[in-house]
Parts: C-alpha cells; sequence; structure tokens
C-alpha cells in the first residue's frame, strides 16, 4: 500500500514570512483528493517560484514507475556520470536494461553527479542499445527530465497525483510571473484555464482517468503560451518579466510538456 498523508520539502520550516509559511508546508502526497493536490502546489509555485521544481522533485520520486537501468559494471571508470550544463546535465555511460524497458518509450537512467545520485529520464532511442547493454555519450539532458531518488516513489497509479502537483506548481508560478507586471489577457487567459483544470481534478473519478489527461495536457500548453509570452521584449528593448524567474519555470514546462506520456493514465490494476 503506498503511504499515504503529506511529503516534507528539503527546506521546510524555514523563514517565518508569509512566503516561507507557505514554502514551508507539507506537499499533499498520493491519496489526497487531486483537486487539494493542483490548491495546495499551486499555492506553492506562486510563493517560491524560483524553487518550485526543486520542491516538486525533492518531494517525490515521480520517476520510480518507469523501467529503471543499472550501470553496466561497478568500475568506478566506467560507471555513468553527469556534468553540470546550463539548464540541465550532459550525461554518459554505460547500463543495463531492465527486461521491463524492451519496447519502453522512456528509461530512468541513474548516474553519479557532483553531490548526489539522480535519475535521468530519457528516451530509449537516444541511446545505442545492444546486447552487451545500453550506451550513451554526451546527451544534454533538462532539469525537467530529472528526478531524485531520494523523494518518494511514486507507482504506475499515482501518474494522476504527478499531474495534478505540476499542474498546480507551474499555474502558480506562472501567476506569479504575470503578477511582475499588467498583462491582462493573459491573466484571463491563464486563470480561465486553471478554473477549468481545477475543477475536472475537483469532478475526475478517484484516481483520475483519460479525459483528465486531455486537460493537463491543455493546460500545459496554456502556461507555456504565458511563459513565452513574457519572454518577449517590451518596448524599451527589455523582457516582459524578470529573467529569473522565467528561467526557473524552465524544469516544469519540460515535464509538463511530457507528463502524460511519461507517466500515461494508469491501466485497470496498475500499482
Amino acid at each position: 500500500m503506498h503511504p499515504q498523508g503529506q511529503l516534507a520539502l528539503a527546506d521546510a520550516g524555514r523563514g517565518t514570512g508569509p512566503r516561507e509559511r507557505a514554502a514551508s508546508a507539507r506537499l499533499p502526497g498520493p491519496g489526497t483528493p487531486l483537486d487539494e493536490v493542483f490548491t495546495a502546489c499551486e499555492a506553492l509555485g506562486h510563493a517560491r517560484p524560483g524553487a518550485a521544481w526543486s520542491d516538486f522533485v525533492s518531494g517525490c520520486h515521480w520517476a520510480a514507475p518507469l523501467p529503471e537501468a543499472e550501470p553496466a559494471d561497478d568500475d568506478p571508470r566506467t560507471v555513468p556520470w553527469a556534468r553540470p550544463a546550463d539548464g540541465g546535465h550532459v550525461l554518459s555511460g554505460e547500463w543495463r536494461l531492465a527486461p521491463a524497458a524492451r519496447g519502453a518509450r522512456w528509461v530512468a537512467l541513474p548516474a553519479l553527479v557532483e553531490g548526489g545520485r539522480p535519475v535521468f529520464v530519457v528516451r530509449r532511442t537516444q541511446g545505442a542499445e545492444g546486447v552487451d547493454g545500453y550506451r550513451l555519450r554526451e546527451l544534454f539532458v533538462p532539469d525537467g527530465l530529472t528526478s531524485s531518488a531520494g523523494g518518494t516513489p511514486l507507482r504506475s497509479a499515482d501518474a494522476p497525483y504527478a499531474w495534478a502537483a505540476a499542474t498546480g506548481t507551474a499555474f502558480g508560478s506562472a501567476r506569479r510571473l504575470l503578477a511582475e507586471g499588467t498583462t491582462t489577457h493573459l491573466a484571463a487567459l491563464l486563470e480561465r484555464e486553471r478554473d477549468a483544470v481545477h475543477g475536472r481534478l475537483r469532478n475526475a473519478p478517484e484516481g483520475g482517468d483519460e479525459r483528465l489527461a486531455e486537460r493537463v495536457d491543455r493546460a500545459a500548453h496554456v502556461v507555456r503560451e504565458v511563459y513565452s509570452a513574457c519572454c518577449e521584449e517590451g518596448p524599451d528593448g527589455l523582457p516582459l518579466r524578470p529573467a529569473s524567474l522565467v528561467t526557473a519555470g524552465a524544469p516544469l514546462l519540460q515535464f509538463l510538456r511530457f507528463a502524460t506520456e511519461l507517466l500515461p493514465f494508469p491501466r485497470a490494476g496498475a500499482r
């Protein structure tokens, strides 16, 4: 049985202001009604847009349902490794794919980085697969396709939970982005879509359904549209919004772009 309740954030309890108090709240865990997950994560994304993705990843290991590979051997000279790059990591190494990876679109690849061992998610076709293993050389993996084995591992049946958490966080971050200016039409578009996805989450059957997946895909498109518009230059030639806020939202947008493909609606009996 999946642990229910709440997931602790990495920096819970720091600070005393209203934004810090919002950020220190515990993230609702799998088993919480999806509309409540969305609302809590929306507040988090609005309070801490710069840390929204790290908070999401520290709370849950979203890639746990994917087929995970193992390093091909224990030789420190050939252990998979990743070096930081702007917006992600460059990944190289050799792995042994699990039998479950046969025919899978995506695979989860653990690798060493300075200070930890995150899990990188790539399309299986991006590597060279042979009888002796699976190889990658210098593949860039964006931050939004990186998970953390230190978070609570999700199950296949938790896919709608991950959709709700990421979508809520993205909407909160986008609302914060718009609060930095006066783009009325974008705010109205975002509010309409926010109400639509929240309503669908509230009325969806327990555990979600395929119509919810369609709604999440639509919501992701709207949030990307908002971010894209905010990257445009104003009359003075400067970006319409602080570049730091736009950049901070990139991992969430990357994840949401593929969320329902990475974590599809669970089949009957999925655990």
